[in-house]
């Protein structure tokens, strides 16, 4: 396994640094230390470099919007309504970051932080950690984060989750916000991907875009796991819903829970690459960057709806004010430890 290191720039006057491992396939992928962010997750494919991930060398264009492009979300991921939850008979009031509700872990959530760097060399694995106090994001209790990315030799990243919870009860429920765009670069949407996944059911949502609790059957552009062609999905759905593509959460089958079948897969049909994704938590919030800003630049040109699908594996969001969605909460002197795995195959 090859390791490097090199500078990013600089973000809040502080230094951003980059760390890379390549393993014997040339597959690579590079993490930054502001952020937990995935800067880069590539194969060699017939030679050539290519990018699974939407992907840019310039450091502002993961800082000045609102993507949270290949970011470590946390503490808890999707929305809370209302930016407020009961737990043990009280009132959690957070900070609002959209529409009212807490995004994302809040507009002080681990997406904005820089991490401690725990292990980084040529043993395949990059650590990193960071503290998180009540005074800091508003969330109930201290919580320490550990965040790993493991590269295997036959191309397989493993992200891990461990949160150690400390002061009080509080909640816990992380991911990592990646945007996949695996065909190559001159090509700048989605169209020509299949996107799989083990679900049978979506979330309805209020007028904030939280979850409301209701569940709806995967019908049309929302049965993915009968009828993958994203292009013609989202070509539906560009008719017929205001985002005009997907920003839903799928709730994933029991049998999924196991972690030995895939949550979902993504494929480009043109070049046969294709990332199998594992988890055994209960959902997986699917985005097709429909705002993004048109502004922006990446490895596939200038940025434009579309362009890159988020695929984001968790217990399903707004489950602090709706347990039947599923148990957040991370006990006093408690840890958890969750796990995405992301396999690349070349068919």
């Amino acid at each position: 396994m090859i390791f490097r290191q090199d500078a990013f720039g600089r973000y809040n006057k502080q230094k951003v640094i980059r760390y890379t491992l390549v393993n014997q396939h040339g597959t690579k992928i590079s993490v930054l230390n502001f952020a937990g962010i995935l800067q880069e997750f590539s194969v060699l494919d017939a030679g050539k470099r290519r990018q699974l991930l939407l992907k840019s060398d310039d450091l502002s264009n993961y800082t000045d919007n609102d993507l949270y492009l290949n970011h470590v979300v946390g503490r808890t991921a999707g929305r809370i309504k209302n930016a407020s939850f009961p737990l043990n008979g009280q009132n959690i009031s957070l900070l609002e970051n959209q529409n009212g509700n807490s995004l994302h872990g809040g507009p002080q959530g681990f997406s904005f932080q820089f991490f401690q760097v725990e292990q980084a060399d040529d043993r395949g694995k990059i650590v990193l950690s960071k503290q998180m106090t009540v005074a800091e994001d508003g969330f109930p209790g201290d919580l320490l984060l550990t965040v790993s990315y493991e590269l295997s030799e036959d191309d397989r990243l493993t992200v891990t989750f461990a949160g150690r919870q400390t002061h009080a009860d509080g909640v816990f429920n992380p991911t990592l916000h990646t945007y996949f765009n695996l065909a190559d670069d001159e090509v700048g949407d989605i169209t020509g991907h299949n996107l799989w996944l083990n679900s049978d059911q979506h979330l309805a949502f209020d007028a904030s875009k939280a979850p409301d609790g209701h569940l709806i059957v995967n019908q049309g552009p929302y049965d993915l796991k009968n009828q993958p062609d994203l292009g013609k999905a989202l070509e539906q759905l560009q008719k017929t819903t205001s985002e005009g593509g997907f920003d839903d959460v799928f709730l994933l089958d029991q049998d999924n829970r196991a972690g030995t079948d895939p949550a979902a897969v993504i494929t480009d049909r043109s070049s046969g690459r294709q990332v199998r994704l594992y988890s055994k938590r209960n959902a997986i919030v699917a985005y097709s960057a429909d705002a993004i800003d048109r502004g922006l630049t990446f490895n596939h040109g200038a940025a434009r709806p579309w362009a890159a699908m988020a695929l984001e594996a968790q217990t399903a969001p707004n489950s602090e004010n709706i347990p039947s969605l599923g148990d957040v909460v991370i006990k006093d002197g408690s840890a958890k430890t969750f796990s995405i795995d992301y396999q690349y195959c070349h068919l």
